[in-house]
């Protein structure tokens, strides 16, 4: 059997860290001071279930189990403000179902303040905590039979329930209408925590089946102790859950990191082959900084400024080879890469590395200029770096794929150079 204090351990330790760690958002939008107060009182509740501090506020009050209220009615509270908060993100996602009235904030204040009024009420009627042998506390257990305390339990439990099903079909609302609009990583996030929320749902219901066993009399299939173990494993994976969703953010910057690296790493080739176009005190900077593959793969520190000139290095020399690259180019190559299968993207991608590669050898070999050069800039590049290093990335894998072969030969015969 696991101690009531390592069980509650294993939910306070990643509620703090992420409270902790988030104190800098608070100045940010109201949002996301709402969402950090959900799990503030989340991660005091769990804290009072330590056996420490449930000993400490009974004897500096003189009111048994006064930290079992004082922790349902923190995870009720907690519970609409998460309610709330999914339901703005719903509401801001696009317009609301027939059933989301239910969730709009008159419904939701109305029942909140009946059912945190119903449990204080019924609070001094309960009955008080079993108490194990290694010390540990059993209130929910203590109420089995028991109809005053089993009718606070129910004001408890009933709250949680209510305000996780609206918020896992609220997130569920705001998965997939992120989802249509192409947010990925917002929208896997809400789905995993709709699951938390519906596992806080089974978390109610399976607390409530022991007390329905005891109103009616009969036998529970397992003991007290077993199903109190059971319902916490249950709470662990909810909480850890609803985290992992909350924290949509956190995993959309590391996703955005891993990806920076990835861009890094491929423009690489493209970026050291095209580099010796530039100007001398552009390869003087390159030569200094050296920066090296090692770096690349294992170094995240500055890594947008390092994508952000690889990309800059990489613009700069399109420029330098124009005056080798053909005006009808570009499309040639174009139509060569539709003869070869390629579509859309990847046909534009591979003309404009074909292009590339033309311009940067002729300058290379320091041949003459074409008659009619190229005037307009020859990579489809815009204002947002992450989109520039992905166009670029797929110039790079076709700038050094056997396909090039292939296509300078079609355009081979057809090109005009002085």
């Amino acid at each position: 059997m696991i101690s009531d204090d390592v069980m509650a351990l294993c939910t306070i330790v990643p509620l703090w860290t992420w409270c902790l760690s988030r104190i800098g958002y608070l100045r940010g939008s109201r949002g996301q001071r709402e969402l950090w107060a959900v799990l503030a009182l989340l991660a005091g509740a769990a804290t009072l279930r330590l056996g420490f501090f449930e000993r400490g506020v009974t004897q500096w009050t003189g009111v048994g189990d006064l930290a079992v209220l004082v922790k349902h009615l923190a995870v009720m509270l907690s519970s609409f403000l998460l309610w709330r908060w999914v339901d703005s993100v719903a509401a801001a996602a696009g317009p609301r179902r027939r059933w989301q009235r239910l969730t709009a904030a008159w419904p939701r204040t109305v029942f909140a303040v009946v059912a945190l009024s119903a449990a204080c009420l019924l609070f001094p009627f309960s009955v008080p905590a079993l108490v194990d042998a290694d010390g540990g506390r059993n209130f929910i257990g203590a109420q089995f039979g028991h109809r005053a305390g089993t009718a606070y339990v129910t004001a408890y439990l009933g709250t949680l329930a209510l305000a996780m099903t609206f918020s896992g079909a609220l997130c569920t609302v705001a998965a997939r209408t992120a989802r249509r609009s192409g947010q990925r990583m917002f929208s896997a996030c809400m789905y995993v925590m709709s699951l938390g929320c519906w596992t806080g749902v089974g978390y109610a219901f399976f607390r409530g089946s022991y007390l329905a066993y005891g109103l009616l009399d009969a036998t529970y299939p397992m003991s007290a102790a077993e199903a109190d173990d059971l319902s916490s494993l249950i709470q662990i994976v909810a909480i850890g859950l609803i985290l992992a969703g909350v924290s949509f953010r956190g995993w959309e910057a590391v996703s955005r990191l891993l990806q920076r690296r990835r861009q890094l790493i491929a423009l690489r080739p493209l970026w050291q082959e095209m580099v010796s176009v530039l100007p001398a005190e552009a390869v003087m900077r390159v030569l200094a900084e050296g920066p090296s593959l090692l770096r690349d793969q294992y170094d995240p520190r500055g890594l947008w400024e390092r994508l952000d000139q690889r990309v800059l290095d990489i613009s700069d020399s399109a420029l330098e080879v124009l005056p080798w690259i053909e005006a009808e180019l570009p499309r040639r190559a174009r139509d060569a890469a539709q003869a070869c299968g390629l579509e859309d993207n990847d046909a534009e991608a591979a003309a404009q590395a074909l292009c590339l590669r033309t311009g940067r050898r002729g300058r290379a070999d320091d041949m003459a200029s074409a008659d009619m050069p190229l005037t307009l800039p020859l990579l489809s590049l815009g204002t947002d770096l992450d989109a520039n290093a992905a166009w670029l990335t797929r110039v790079a894998r076709r700038y050094h794929s056997p396909l090039m072969d292939t296509l300078e030969a079609r355009v081979a015969p057809d090109r005009k150079t002085a």
